[in-house]
């Protein structure tokens, strides 16, 4: 009897596909892992590079900004700008508002005191006007007044018009017994500005009632020919030009110490005389006026004279005394304005 061999199949071919599926499926389970980070890599990516881009835009946009404030700034900068103004805002008082209306006629012109200067003053809207000597206007003077001398005001007010339109004009001088302020106010009112109001009351009052003024501070190189001596040695000799700087200001007196007859020959223009050998009979007369300015003392001569009064007037307590030496050869040489006797008239022969 023959046996049959029982052959079994072989488990490998089973394992072998076991394991392909394994693999497959680890395969797939890695690739889709990857793909998930993949797309959550390429989202955070995207997100992160649109907030970079909003902030480069807005770095950008800032710098863009920050550049052109500094542009404006800098063309600001070399742009000179005007000192704004501060807004002044002032009511005026309803009795006072006639100030500042146009009038018709010259005569009917107001004239006023302190009360009514004080609201003219402090509205701004006025413009007062010196109709003093310009010596007097240099030495202190309303503050923002400006100068019109009576003599001057037939051109000087045509030159002004800038400074003088839009405002309440008020001329003033010495007070009530003084009419320059009037004559002045008639060429204005003349020259078509109706807004003019005269006040009477003028330097006196204003000063007398402790109101500001405003006083002349002559430039820094002339300063010293104000000071007082502080001895009679240091009475100082002044040069042509610093003596043309006073004179043409009006803030010095020039007093002629010589003789009479020299005097009244020659002698520079404006200056008084007071000659040294009348001077001690002279000076109660001309007390007031030695004290106003410093006084320039000069001579026909090489300066004896002028010393010699120069030296009366310091014990007699003049301390603002200033000696031009040799001045009639310099100002005349200089071509400034000299007083000279006028030839007598030629004689006639029968």
């Amino acid at each position: 009897m023959v046996k049959k061999r029982i052959v079994r199949k072989s488990k490998e071919p089973k394992q072998k596909k076991i394991n392909l599926l394994n693999e497959s499926i680890q395969i797939i389970y890695k690739s889709i892992i990857i793909v998930v980070v993949s797309t959550i890599i390429a989202l955070s990516y995207t997100g992160i590079r649109a907030a970079l881009n909003v902030d480069n835009k807005t770095t950008s946009q800032t710098a863009a900004t920050a550049e052109a404030v500094s542009n404006t700034t800098n063309a600001v900068a070399e742009t000179p700008q005007p000192t704004p103004t501060p807004t002044r805002v002032y009511h005026i008082p309803f009795k006072y508002r006639n100030l500042f209306n146009e009038h018709s006629k010259k005569e009917d012109l107001p004239r006023i005191h302190l009360e009514e200067a004080k609201v003219l003053f402090e509205s701004g809207k006025a413009l007062f006007i010196d109709a003093r000597s310009a010596s007097e206007y240099n030495d202190a003077h309303i503050p923002g007044a400006i100068l019109i001398t009576v003599a001057e005001a037939p051109t000087k007010i045509p030159q002004l018009k800038d400074v003088l339109k839009d405002k309440v004009l008020v001329p003033y001088c010495h007070g009530a017994g003084c009419h320059l302020s009037d004559k002045v106010a008639y060429s204005l009112f003349d020259a078509g500005y109706k807004k003019v109001v005269i006040y009477f009351g003028g330097w006196p009052e204003w000063t007398q009632a402790n109101m500001p003024v405003e006083k002349y501070e002559p430039p820094a190189q002339y300063k010293h020919l104000f000071e007082e001596a502080a001895s009679e040695k240091d009475i100082k000799q002044i040069t042509l030009e610093e003596a043309k700087f006073l004179y043409d200001s009006g803030l010095a007196n020039f007093i002629d110490v010589d003789t009479q007859d020299k005097y009244n020959k020659m002698h520079i223009d404006r200056a008084v005389t007071i000659p040294v050998d009348k001077m001690k009979d002279m000076l109660r007369g001309y007390d007031y006026f030695l004290k106003q300015k410093p006084n320039v003392l000069y001579c026909h001569g090489r300066g004896g004279k002028a010393k010699q009064a120069a030296s009366m007037l310091y014990k007699e307590g003049y301390k603002k005394l200033l000696l031009f030496i040799n001045a009639i050869p310099q100002w005349e040489k200089a071509g400034y304005n000299l007083w000279k006797m006028p030839p007598p008239p030629p004689t006639q022969n029968r």
